[in-house]
């Protein structure tokens, strides 16, 4: 007898049936029926990125490359949390159709005070297969809350107003024109028009990349054409419930109030009855935290909107 197998021979059939069967599987890389031969993959990328078990202060740029292969199906969905303090935060849920080269992405945040977090990377494709990754990053020491630009008074026209341009790069305090935006489209954040929703009127704050219900191409339809259509975030519960004060926002001389007020869990591409008065923490797709203080807001779809703007920079 060839030393070694002793222990198959003291089974019954079946069992060694069993053994052979998942060894051969394995060796195979558990082809499916559908003729999928293996799950997602995701890995997180190495070099100017937040490392696993890394130290950073509060207030610190967290920066997570990702990258994932599809796993034979369209990759569908993308979803990052963050885990401190009992809390489970998903910072961002994103819907995605990769059919073919894979996802490379990269995501911004903010250390929090927490001791400890837990960052879950999570991809699944077309088959509903799908794949988790997951870092650590500890407290450092000291405070890293950083500098701020802000914008005082920025003068946004609605849809259909010809007196003030309509698009938004809200990281200078630039805005474009139909005409002039050509060549800036990738610096677009913002843009601004009135609607009738639930029967009333509401200034409406958007961006180029929301595409849900009352899309901001059917009031800016050249957007349709533009290579690149920002999604900027809005906290529209933040602002719905007035959670950040004018004395606040005034008084913010670093990024730390423009953090904390950003909710992830309450957000939209889209931020309704964005009336006068009104305090908006919103989110830029580079990962930019701001605040938008809505000084004055027409509800003419010819009209206009007063912004004061106070983003990272």
């Amino acid at each position: 007898m060839i030393a070694g197998l002793q222990p198959f021979f003291t089974m019954n059939c079946k069992t060694f049936i069993w053994i052979v069967s998942a060894v051969f599987l394995l060796g195979t890389g558990c082809k499916k029926e559908d003729g999928t031969t293996q799950s997602p993959l995701i890995i997180l990328k190495n070099g100017d990125y937040t490392q696993n078990e890394q130290l950073v202060p509060v207030g610190g740029k967290l920066r997570f490359g990702i990258t994932a292969t599809n796993g034979g199906a369209i990759i569908t969905n993308l979803r990052i949390q963050r885990m401190s303090d009992g809390k489970t935060i998903t910072e961002l849920d994103k819907g995605l159709y990769i059919p073919e080269g894979g996802l490379d992405y990269e995501f911004a945040a903010v250390k929090s005070p927490a001791n400890q977090e837990v960052w879950l990377f999570f991809v699944m494709n077309s088959n509903r297969d799908s794949a988790t990754v997951q870092l650590i990053v500890n407290l450092g020491e000291g405070s890293a809350y950083g500098e701020i630009s802000h914008y005082p008074s920025i003068k946004i026209g609605m849809q259909n107003n010809s007196e003030f341009p309509n698009y938004l790069d809200a990281h200078n305090g630039e805005l474009y024109t139909e005409t002039a935006v050509p060549g800036f489209e990738n610096t677009i954040d913002l843009v601004g028009f009135v609607y009738t929703t639930s029967g009333i009127l509401s200034p409406t704050l958007c961006c180029p990349g929301y595409t849900g219900s009352s899309s901001v191409t059917g009031f800016y339809p050249e957007i349709l054409t533009w290579g690149t259509r920002n999604l900027t975030v809005y906290d529209y519960y933040a602002s719905d419930n007035n959670f950040v004060s004018p004395e606040k926002f005034e008084q913010a001389a670093n990024d730390s109030l423009l953090v904390q007020s950003f909710n992830p869990q309450n957000i939209s591409g889209l931020c309704k009855y964005c009336n006068t008065g009104k305090i908006i923490p919103f989110k830029t797709e580079d990962g930019k935290y701001g605040l938008v203080k809505v000084m004055h807001a027409d509800v003419s779809d010819t009209g206009y909107m007063e912004l004061a703007i106070k983003i990272q920079k």
